[in-house]
């Protein structure tokens, strides 16, 4: 999602209003004397009374999957031979409703408004409104080919964070919360004689000879400890799918396919919301717990914890991290034109 100052939407094209339908129960015999009628190549199918935009029915798809087929006209439906096609509205953007028509190798996408047929654009029309190139002039870092930078760059830091704020918390290596091994006996239920430093992961609290799963603490300290424990849960396997959503979303950009909110914000987001909650009802447990005990946050744990905060908002928010250099023979491209 390369952004830009330029950009088409549908509304900017002049619609083709003369077009015409076809209910998606009448035979091929009838569409193809309608096309005779209106000499049009095309025809946009719909549903009986409801008129809802099902799909568009061409001269080719007769010859091809009727004709060619040997089957009959007189009693083939118009709904066996249509294509499918998702209409566009005068707000989607001329490239998209572009690369559906070409996913489909279509000429033609019904344009609904207020799900109501308006017309209908064409694969030609759409062509003309998008540039040769479109130069990504928002970014800070200028490079030569901004989605592939992208793709690296949102790669690394989807990797990293993932590591830093997650594998690693749950491995052992950092941790949220220490404490004093002879300060949290009772809390924990054990006895320590030898002291030392406890400290608090995601799923356990481990110390010189103590490790204590979190769930073992829910029957002695409270169901806040099963929140803490689901919390954790969500916070690895969201960690895991939001590190596939980034790196797919950012692959997706440099192939030029289409990639939805959720696969571009929502889910790479819920990766900071699980870190951050883990952190704050890690934090809630502790303030509750009777008798209070002697407790303090991890600094390199919290450090981490941060840094793969910031380095998942920048993978989510790359567009604007990167902006492309214009090549010497665009702008002569430009003084051509």
């Amino acid at each position: 999602m390369a952004l830009s100052k330029q950009e088409f939407y549908i509304r900017d094209l002049v619609i083709d209003d003369e077009y015409g339908i076809i209910d998606s129960n009448a035979t091929i015999q009838d569409a193809a004397k309608k096309m005779k009628e209106l000499g049009v190549p095309d025809l946009v199918v719909v549903e009986g009374e409801t008129q809802k935009v099902l799909g568009v029915i061409a001269d080719f798809d007769i010859v091809k999957n009727v004709v060619a087929e040997g089957s009959n006209v007189k009693t083939e439906r118009v709904i066996s031979t249509m294509y499918r096609i998702t209409p566009v509205s005068l707000d989607t953007p001329v490239e998209e409703a572009f690369t559906r028509m070409r996913d489909l190798h279509v000429n033609v996408v019904p344009v609904v408004e207020k799900e109501k047929l308006i017309g209908v654009a064409t694969i030609h029309d759409c062509w003309s409104y998008i540039p040769d190139k479109i130069i990504d002039e928002i970014g800070l870092i200028p490079v030569r080919n901004t989605k592939v930078a992208e793709f690296w760059f949102a790669s690394a830091c989807a990797i990293i964070a993932f590591v830093l704020g997650i594998l690693l918390p749950t491995l052992g290596v950092f941790s949220f919360f220490t404490g004093d091994q002879l300060d949290l006996q009772d809390f924990l239920s054990k006895a320590f004689p030898m002291g030392g430093k406890v400290t608090f992961h995601v799923f356990e609290a481990r110390g010189v000879d103590v490790f204590v799963q979190l769930t073992d603490l829910i029957a002695t300290n409270g169901e806040i400890w099963l929140v803490v424990v689901i919390i954790g849960i969500l916070m690895v396997i969201f960690g895991i799918i939001g590190l596939i959503s980034i790196i797919y979303a950012s692959f997706s950009n440099v192939k030029n396919y289409q990639t939805g909110y959720l696969i571009q914000y929502l889910i790479p987001g819920l990766m900071v919301v699980f870190i951050v909650l883990e952190w704050i009802f890690y934090a809630i447990a502790f303030a509750t717990t009777e008798p209070p005990v002697n407790i303090k946050i991890d600094g390199i744990g919290l450090t981490f914890s941060i840094i793969s905060m910031l380095l998942i908002l920048g993978a989510i928010f790359r567009d604007y991290i990167f902006r492309e250099i214009e090549s010497p023979q665009s702008d002569i491209d430009k003084v051509n034109k």
